[in-house]
């Protein structure tokens, strides 16, 4: 039974319905009795009920007795406005004049009537048989309508009114979102009806934040985070990546007055930093790129790091097209493939001594020698070329092979300048070719060039590099794999940098769940991203350029993956992605046109335009989730860091 009959008592009786079709509905009311119903404004919820016989007529100012009321279905109706008096000509007048003398039997004046229209949003009904399903069904348009004169509009008691909100919300895994609230002004909080959010919707899925900046869309993300940890405590089978683009989720901000989910939840959050001074606790540690360890990746990330007028140079341009080998070889190669593979990494390391990157010999050393590299800064290069490239450009003997990193530095620097200086001498040829392949001969150019700036143009990356990092990627991924949260504190980096971690890592998320996928190896296990100030990270719609972006839009469902971005416009945001979208939770837009986009991309909000535009009250959104088939008006709670958990 979904209308009890405490839903239609006296009290909550509106009036019976006029004029119906399939997308709106007109009632008459008694101005009187309106003025008690506080809180109903524009956009509020009113549900409309069916009378089981045709010989039943609704009175004006009586409702229909609980037995002759179809209580396996109601009609959800949201109000739109008050219409104006109809001419008196007109059949709805004449309709009008039929409800009045059942009222009074007599035509009352019209200034005690007046008249209310409403938008039908759909029908709730239950399963027949009723035992298939506790959960109320909801259908998106109302169905086989009867005459007008079978209906009646009643406004929603606070349990009406959870049905109405919460009735389709998958039951498990639920957290107390917020207070429905249809208006800006305080009513909603005399009769508090909660809002329910079940995370299932939000797990794997696509979510979208939408409002102009200090109204609220930062805290619902903080709500969704805080919820998706508490619903997975025990079985620990979601992992999270936080891109903090403002800092504000791994560090405690005075304005918001609660500790930060990283500080309230240390014991399952990993935090990275850009700026040293903010490395505190245990679980937290520098987001770094270690240039000397992963020189397989480093001409990649120097091109997204470097400021694209320096990275597009013809000066710089040709380095960054380097193929450098991993530190990692085969041992059944031979000595002489391995010597040349580590000479090439030699002279990487030489470039990037002369830009000013920091390097950490002992480490570097016993790296190298785990795998299996003998001497780690030994180039190899025979006697007679030593000789005759350091009398040419020292006028001296060799010195003993070099063992140290500085030695291999100065070793490698000159027997770069002697392979510029002297291309022909013969000891520069082995079995008649050149000793340096064209990569390094690129490298040497560019540690000495003719015309250029100097190797130093390379130093905007130098604050992102540390030579005492392992490979920041595959610990976030495993941090992620265990039911972990990552916090990446991107709040002191321009939008290049935020850019180059969100798409980096982005892509390694999606690589790594595609794998488990392939390999069969998913195991119920999820990865939930979050993206702060989206439209400084998801790129402009590029037609039918496909980046991670996209592929989350349309293929992170499959591999797990749900994603979470909030920004001002929905204009700004990778149209794929927008399109893919399932839950909104959309806060004042001043924008007729991105109202417009919005309710393109999401009919559901079709209509809600005015009131979106209207309304700029710090945490009111509209909510549209999975479980949802209309919009719900929120007062979404205040991120304070204790549970919302329904138990």
């Amino acid at each position: 039974m979904l209308v009890h009959p405490e839903d239609m008592l006296p009290s909550q009786w509106l009036g019976p319905v006029v004029t119906l079709c399939h997308d709106q509905v007109l009632m008459m009311a008694d101005r009187a009795h309106w003025d008690d119903q506080a809180a109903l404004c524009r956009g509020a919820f009113c549900f409309m009920v069916e009378t089981s016989t045709r010989q039943t007529a609704l009175r004006l100012d009586q409702p229909p007795s609980h037995h002759e009321v179809r209580t396996d279905r109601l009609l959800l109706l949201r109000l739109l406005d008050f219409p104006p008096w109809p001419d008196a000509s007109s059949g709805v007048r004449e309709r009008i004049d039929t409800l009045m003398q059942r009222h009074s039997g007599s035509h009352a004046p019209h200034s005690e009537l007046m008249l209310v229209r409403f938008f039908v949003l759909g029908a709730f009904y239950r399963d027949t048989p009723p035992a298939l399903s506790h959960t109320p069904r909801f259908a998106g348009e109302p169905g086989h309508l009867l005459h007008a004169d079978r209906y009646g509009v009643f406004a929603p008691t606070p349990r009406m009114q959870d049905l109405l909100i919460n009735g389709t919300v998958t039951a498990d895994q639920r957290i107390r979102f917020g207070l429905l609230r249809h208006d800006e002004s305080q009513v909603y909080q005399q009769h508090p009806v909660t809002s329910c959010l079940s995370m299932l919707d939000i797990r794997g899925r696509r979510t979208a934040m939408f409002g102009k900046t200090r109204l609220g869309k930062s805290n619902v993300v903080k709500l969704l985070v805080q919820g998706m940890m508490d619903v997975t405590a025990e079985r620990r089978d979601v992992g999270q990546l936080i891109f903090d683009v403002n800092g504000e989720y791994a560090n405690s901000n005075p304005q918001d007055g609660a500790d930060n989910i990283g500080s309230v939840y240390a014991d399952r959050c990993n935090l990275y930093y850009l700026s040293e001074g903010k490395i505190g606790g245990p679980n937290s540690q520098l987001l770094r790129f270690n240039f000397h360890e992963r020189p397989e990746d480093a001409m990649t990330t120097l091109r997204e790091l470097l400021p694209a007028d320096v990275a597009e140079s013809d000066y710089v341009r040709p380095l960054l097209s380097c193929r450098l080998p991993g530190l990692r070889f085969n041992p059944d190669e031979s000595a002489d493939v391995v010597q040349r593979r580590l000479r090439k990494l030699m002279i990487f390391w030489t470039v990037l001594h002369h830009a000013g990157f920091e390097h950490d010999e002992a480490r570097l050393t016993e790296t190298l020698q785990a795998h299996g590299y003998i001497q780690p800064f030994n180039p190899g290069f025979n006697q007679p070329l030593r000789l005759s490239a350091y009398q040419a450009v020292n006028g001296s003997s060799p010195p003993p092979q070099p063992r140290t990193f500085a030695d291999m530095v100065a070793e490698i620097s000159l027997m770069l300048r002697f392979s510029l200086s002297y291309p022909n001498d013969p000891t520069l040829r082995k079995q008649g070719s050149f000793l340096f392949d064209a990569d390094e001969e690129i490298m040497a150019h560019f540690i000495y060039p003719q015309a250029g700036a100097g190797a130093y143009v390379l130093r905007p990356a130098t604050p992102f590099h540390s030579p005492r990092v392992d490979n920041f990627i595959t610990e976030i991924l495993a941090t992620v794999d265990q039911g972990g949260t990552v916090i990446v504190d991107l709040g002191s980096a321009n939008e290049r940098i935020i850019r180059y971690f969100a798409k980096t890592l982005s892509s390694a998320v999606f690589l790594h769940q595609e794998g488990k996928f392939v390999r069969n190896e998913m195991a119920g296990r999820y990865v939930q991203i979050y993206f702060e100030e989206a439209h400084m990270i998801f790129p402009p719609n590029a037609g039918n350029v496909i980046d991670v972006y996209s592929r989350f839009a349309k293929e992170g469902a499959k591999f797990n993956i749900g994603i979470v971005y909030s920004t001002q416009s929905p204009s700004t945001i990778n149209q794929d992605l927008l399109a893919q979208t399932e839950n909104f939770f959309i806060g004042h837009l001043s924008s007729q046109n991105e109202t417009t986009i919005l309710s393109t991309v999401q009919y559901a909000f079709r209509g809600m335009e005015e009131d979106l535009m209207r309304s700029r009250t710090p945490g009111f959104m509209r909510a549209l989730t999975a479980s949802h088939r209309y919009p719900v008006p929120v007062q979404a709670n205040r991120y304070d860091g204790k549970t919302l958990l329904m138990r």
